[in-house]
């Protein structure tokens, strides 16, 4: 007996929005300029790893990963510098700063917190508070559409709680960028307040 291959994912921004193809089917379309949540369910860990490849791969989409996805040679500093001063000439390191400590307690980071991860590693830091930062990341050079993924295998259902209500303020400092979250199919799957859409791979995008 053969070995059933899956269909390969592609993703493309289309007339300001993203398209999905699972195969030759279009499984999902989403608005660019709208923002807002989505949420996109995959049944199968093989499954998500290629959607999460064709959206990576995909111009103008950035990508959080659970683990935050920081670069683990540079400090949290560095990293957030380096994302803040992408494509500019003229840099202020007062402004920088500023911006950074704005994006970080819009993130969750205490204030008294700040200071002290600023020259660590993000190897030294817990999971929730990477990722924290790598939402700050994003916060400071948001994307066309940021995907979040897979991000609550693993948690509680308070932790779960606690960075749903984190990456609210992503919306609120930029209500016009969307986020899509890709998460694979759990009765523990927590629920997504403010959700636009709801999409199933095997299944038609449905209302939340």
């Amino acid at each position: 007996m053969g070995t059933q291959v899956s269909p390969r994912s592609n993703a493309t921004l289309v007339a300001r929005h993203l398209e999905l193809r699972h195969g030759d089917v279009l499984r999902l379309r989403l608005p660019l300029d709208e923002g807002g949540r989505h949420r996109l369910v995959v049944d199968q860990p093989a499954v998500a790893a290629g959607v999460i490849a064709a959206l990576d791969a995909c111009p103008g989409v950035g990508l959080l990963a659970a683990d935050g996805g920081l670069p683990g040679a540079m400090t949290v500093a560095e990293s957030l510098a380096l994302a803040l001063r992408y494509g500019q000439n003229d840099v202020d390191p007062g402004d920088d700063e500023r911006e950074m400590e704005v994006a970080l307690r819009l993130c969750g980071i205490p204030p008294q917190r700040i200071a002290a991860i600023g020259a660590t590693p993000p190897m030294h830091l817990g999971v929730m508070e990477r990722w924290a930062i790598g939402l700050a990341r994003w916060m400071l050079r948001p994307p066309e559409l940021l995907v979040v993924d897979r991000l609550f295998a693993g948690l509680t259902r308070r932790e779960a709680e606690q960075l749903i209500a984190v990456q609210a303020a992503y919306h609120e400092r930029h209500p016009f960028r969307s986020a899509l979250f890709v998460d694979l199919d759990s009765h523990e799957l927590p629920e997504l307040p403010a959700c636009r859409s709801l999409t199933h791979l095997a299944e038609d995008a449905c209302p939340c």
